[in-house]
C-alpha cells in the first residue's frame, strides 16, 4: 500500500534535476494482534523536476507493459544475510526463484497545474514475512523510475530485525 504526500514548485525556486531522487526517511516496523512484525512501513523523500513520477491504470502498452522491468516504477528488493555476512535477494522458497513481486506501482504524481517539479514523502507498507520465509533479518533496497524512463538513485535501509 501507497501513500503521498506531493509539494509543486515553481521551476525559479527550486534546482531538481529532471532525474527523480529518493532518500530514505524512516523504516518502522507495524506489530499483529498477536505481537509479531507483520508491516514494514518505509517512507522516502521523492523530488523531480519535470514532475513525471507515476503511472495510471491505463498504461500497460510497452514499456510499461506487465513483465516489462519497467511495470513497477518503485522496484523493492529484499536482502537477506548470506551466511558470510554479506546481503544477497531473498530467495522464494517455494520455486528457488528471487522474491520480486512486492515491486510496487506508484500512481501518477504530475501535477495539473503549470509548474512540475514535485517533491514529497511518500509512505510505502511492505510485508515483513516475504514468501512466507519468516526472515530474521533483511535489508530492503529501493529506486523509482519516471515516466521518462529514468532511474533514481538506490537507497537501502539498515539491517531490520524481525520477529516472526
Amino acid at each position: 500500500m501507497l501513500f503521498c504526500a506531493l509539494h509543486s514548485c515553481k521551476p525559479d525556486t527550486v534546482g531538481f534535476s529532471n532525474m527523480p531522487e529518493i532518500r530514505l526517511e524512516s523504516v518502522e516496523l507495524i506489530k499483529a494482534s498477536d505481537g509479531k512484525d507483520s508491516i514494514i512501513e518505509i517512507a522516502i523523500y521523492y523530488q523531480d523536476g519535470d514532475g513525471d513520477i507515476g503511472l495510471s491504470d491505463t498504461d500497460t502498452a510497452s514499456p510499461f507493459d506487465f513483465g516489462s522491468p519497467f511495470y513497477h516504477n518503485l522496484p523493492v528488493t529484499y536482502l537477506v544475510p548470506n551466511g558470510i555476512g554479506e546481503y544477497e535477494e531473498l530467495i522464494n522458497p517455494n520455486n528457488n526463484k528471487p522474491y520480486g513481486n512486492q515491486h510496487e506501482r506508484v500512481p501518477v504524481l504530475t501535477p495539473t497545474s503549470k509548474y512540475k517539479a514535485i517533491s514529497g514523502i511518500m509512505r510505502i507498507n511492505l510485508t515483513a514475512n516475504p514468501a512466507l520465509a519468516k526472515p530474521q533479518k533483511i535489508k530492503l533496497e529501493l529506486k523509482m523510475i519516471d515516466r521518462s524512463l529514468n532511474i533514481s538513485n538506490t537507497v537501502t535501509t539498515l539491517p531490520i530485525e524481525l520477529e516472526h
